[in-house]
């Protein structure tokens, strides 16, 4: 089987399709979500990845067998020019969209990479783990939430956010200089919990639905 990159494009409002590079993600923005899940607060930005056969621009979730799978709704950016951001206020211009995602975590087994002090990586990169909508270009200003089965679990909002959009940028792309077409998961807030098979699943923010997925296939 060959690997066709067409797979891991990300669309735009404009209709723009851009080639996905990297998949980053920040730990523990959210002071409350840290809690939950008796965590320490950082001092300083902390990431992960996801692979790329992660990514899913789908309305349509696919569960392990036997995993026990956690929603986690999340801002996320796609990044629109290649390099390192010389500064925090420099950081914006490496924007090239805003939408809203869902990182799907394998908790038990990320609970158990945690006790042995090792990545996270094969607890979050599961096929279609990283849930990505039709990118804009507005900056999401309105609370951003997702609801299961019509339940609002999670609404929250980026000025609640420990490190910034513009901090994340600029911290992660002095560590590795960043690429057009990589997208960064900016974080959760509290209230993530476990899916279900046959699950109702919609995101959005402020009045505006922007995705509806469906729980209704368990793959290996």
């Amino acid at each position: 089987m060959g690997f066709d990159l067409k797979e891991y494009q990300v669309r735009k409002a404009t209709g723009e399709e851009v080639l996905v590079r990297n998949i980053y993600c920040i730990g523990r923005n959210y002071i409350e979500h840290a809690k939950e899940l008796n965590h320490s607060v950082p001092n300083e930005p902390f990431f992960f990845q996801k692979s790329l056969p992660s990514l899913n621009i789908s309305d349509k979730i696919y569960l392990p067998v036997n995993r026990e799978i956690h929603y986690e709704v999340e801002i996320v950016l796609l990044i629109g020019k290649s390099g390192v951001s010389q500064s925090v206020d420099d950081s914006l211009s490496f924007i090239n969209g805003f939408t809203i995602g869902i990182d799907l975590t394998d908790r038990n087994f990320q609970n158990i990479l945690k006790e042995k002090q090792l990545p996270w990586l094969l607890s979050k990169s599961f096929s279609g783990s990283a849930v990505v909508s039709e990118f804009i270009d507005e900056e999401i200003s309105d609370n951003f939430w997702i609801k299961i089965n019509g339940e609002t679990r999670q609404e929250s909002n980026y000025e609640n956010m420990l490190f910034s959009f513009q901090d994340q940028i600029h911290y992660l792309s002095n560590k590795i200089p960043l690429m057009v077409g990589d997208l960064i998961f900016t974080g959760t807030p509290s209230g993530v919990g476990i899916l279900n098979k046959d699950d109702d699943v919609e995101i959005g923010y402020g009045e505006k639905l922007i995705n509806s997925l469906k729980v209704n296939s368990i793959s290996n």
